[in-house]
């Protein structure tokens, strides 16, 4: 009898010692319990890239400026009714440079906002009052011109990498007109009263800025050359408004209407990727 007892008794301490261990409700001295275990890991963040758009573009432009003849914008004076417009103006050509930033709306719509900076042309016209028989006035100095335009341009289609395109921009022109000054040349003695003959004493003008609005037409054509970046030429004419200088000592300035010109124009374009993180940036923190 006590033998059969002791043989339950064992078998009732082995089940209690297998259930534990399938519970986990039994452990040994010194050994961590599930409740004492850290915990789980975060889920992975993921990191969104950072886009930005792949319409946006820059754009740099080398420019060439010819200008056409402007004409004499002076203001007829009552006390000398005599006195005869400018003939024979000309403003030298000169290159230039520029920049922009633009956005691609659709596969045949973009819009950029322009500054273009040409160095000073040399301006010159003539005057005189016995049509250069006995003498005649010459008007010189420089002129520079700034531009800032918003453009709008259709792009016609691509074909083997080239796109073609037309636009017309609208915007300002800021004309600077330095170093001016008039001079008279007697072709014969005593012309303007004083004996001799030749070029007289120059009377300088004052410096003088003129900000006028200005229009442009441009036909041009692009070619992708890959990593973003085109190669940009393009013909441009511009309307650029009015110019004139300071006064002289005699109160004397040179004033001219209808200054225009014809551009070429060569540069890049870099239009943006999609986004400014790789793809492998979104693995970021796994």
């Amino acid at each position: 009898m006590i033998a059969s007892h002791r043989l339950a008794l064992a078998a009732t301490l082995a089940t209690g010692t297998l259930l534990g261990l399938l519970t986990g409700t039994f452990a040994f001295p010194g050994t961590a319990t599930a409740a004492d275990l850290p915990p789980l890991p975060p889920p992975p963040v993921e990191v969104a890239p950072v886009a930005i758009g792949s319409g946006w573009y820059l754009r740099g432009d080398f420019t060439q400026t010819w200008y056409e003849h402007p004409r004499d914008d002076a203001i007829p004076d009552p006390s000398d009714p005599g006195m005869p417009p400018l003939v024979g103006l000309r403003l030298s050509s000169e290159a230039g440079y520029g920049g922009g930033v633009g956005y691609q709306i659709n596969p045949w719509l973009r819009v950029d906002a322009t500054i273009d900076q040409r160095g000073a042309s040399s301006f010159r016209g003539y005057s005189s009052r016995s049509v250069f028989q006995t003498g005649y006035n010459l008007e010189a100095g420089k002129v520079d011109v700034l531009t800032g335009l918003v453009n709008v341009y259709a792009d016609i289609g691509t074909w083997y990498g080239f796109t073609p395109y037309v636009g017309a921009g609208v915007g300002f022109a800021d004309k600077r007109m330095s170093r001016n000054y008039t001079q008279t040349t007697c072709v014969i003695d005593g012309c303007d009263g004083a004996a001799g003959t030749g070029p007289r004493n120059a009377a300088f003008r004052a410096n003088h800025s003129v900000t006028t609005f200005a229009w442009a037409l441009t036909a041009g054509v692009s070619y992708e050359i890959g990593a973003g970046f085109s190669l940009d030429a393009a013909y441009r004419y511009i309307n650029l408004g009015k110019v004139r200088s300071g006064l002289d000592e005699y109160g004397g300035l040179t004033r001219v209407k209808d200054l225009a010109a014809n551009e070429f124009r060569v540069g890049l374009r870099y239009r943006f990727a999609d986004s400014l993180l790789s793809p492998s940036a979104q693995n970021f923190g796994n």
